[in-house]
């Protein structure tokens, strides 16, 4: 950038301290993490510090992906993998929606694995969070699940019975739809 011939009359970007660098879709917290991560990891009295909140690993991971720096990338997957007890934990939402946006395919298939397995429902946050495609795709998957005869649970397209059942209750709780009250019976005045 600095090596490009400039006009003279123009305002170069980082020429001094009145005309920063202007880094667009880079907030300043992202970029203090990417800063942190660096001087910090090799150099300085703080050797070896490691960044304690998963926030500020999404940080580093969105950065170092956008500008390609492999090994910080690399370790910033390695922070967010932290022990369960770690504040750097993500939960399988996350995961998936994270490995989703930065192509982290170690996280992808485990982590959809897990939500299909799960006895509980997608929730509607959790469907916001992953995207309607996603979630979607995933309400899919764990409605294939069905059981065969009463003892063991197969792979396959719903039950065709399933079809004349009436939904109607279970519809009418999980949207909060109000039952229809009776109508109002209008009758004429005698006159």
């Amino acid at each position: 950038m600095f090596l490009l011939p400039q006009p003279d009359d123009d305002v170069v970007e980082g020429q001094d301290d009145t005309r920063p660098v202007i880094l667009h879709g880079v907030s300043k917290g992202d970029f203090e993490c990417l800063l942190k991560v660096l001087l910090c990891r090799q150099h300085g009295q703080n050797k070896g510090l490691a960044l304690s909140l998963a926030d500020e690993w999404i940080s580093v991971l969105k950065l170092s992906t956008m500008w390609e720096f492999a090994s910080l990338r690399t370790a910033a997957v390695r922070g967010l993998e932290a022990n369960v007890a770690s504040p750097c934990r993500l939960d399988l939402i996350e995961k998936v929606v994270f490995a989703t946006r930065y192509d982290i395919k170690e996280w992808l298939l485990p982590s959809l694995l897990a939500i299909a397995r799960r006895p509980n429902p997608i929730s509607v946050e959790e469907g916001r969070h992953l995207g309607i495609e996603t979630a979607l795709k995933l309400a899919s998957v764990r409605e294939k699940l069905r059981l065969q005869g009463h003892t063991r649970l197969v792979v396959g397209d719903r039950d065709p019975s399933a079809a004349s059942l009436d939904f109607t209750p279970v519809i009418r709780k999980v949207f909060e739809i109000q039952s229809p009250r009776e109508p109002d019976v209008f009758t004429y005045p005698v006159i």
